[in-house]
């Protein structure tokens, strides 16, 4: 049974099939990651890499993404030195958690619900992870609605120029 840790609803003003894209692009990713300094990508469409002064994440798609769910597993390192590797990452995990994020249609775009689940702590067992996700949860919200607003409003446009 999963064990849920922070669960997040978010209106946004784009497709379907942008916001299930969004969740797997690194800049899209940027977009609301803590303190970011910087991005790529593993595997197109499956594994990226997001990284901050404290750590670098993995982010990998798990299972088979539905055209309306996408889960992630994170795995977050700190103490690497770009340029990453997943089995780096891999090989010295902080915490690993879970995403899973669920994409509905709406009269202005999508309800995205975004859930936190499953934390495991590797490392500095010690630290309120499940806490520090939440308040973490909380300031990415907004940050992540106005960028993926902006950037989908920047494709639209793009298409119908």
């Amino acid at each position: 049974m999963s064990k849920i840790v922070h669960v997040d609803i978010m209106s946004i003003d784009a497709s379907q099939e942008q916001v299930l894209r969004f969740i797997i692009t690194p800049e899209r990713v940027m977009d609301y990651y803590p303190d970011a300094t910087g991005c790529g990508t593993f595997i197109p469409g499956k594994a990226i890499w997001c990284s901050n002064k404290t750590g670098v994440s993995l982010l990998e798609v798990i299972g088979t993404p539905t055209e309306k769910d996408i889960t992630l597993r994170v795995i977050t390192a700190n103490g690497l030195t770009p340029p990453f590797s997943v089995e780096q990452i891999k090989a010295n995990p902080f915490l690993t958690m879970y995403e899973d994020f669920s994409v509905e249609r709406s009269t202005n775009g999508v309800e995205l619900t975004k859930t936190w689940r499953d934390v495991t702590k590797h490392k500095m067992k010690f630290l309120p992870m499940n806490w520090i996700i939440r308040h973490t949860a909380k300031g990415e919200h907004q940050r992540q609605i106005d960028g993926w607003n902006f950037n989908a409003k920047l494709e639209r446009q793009a298409v119908n120029s």
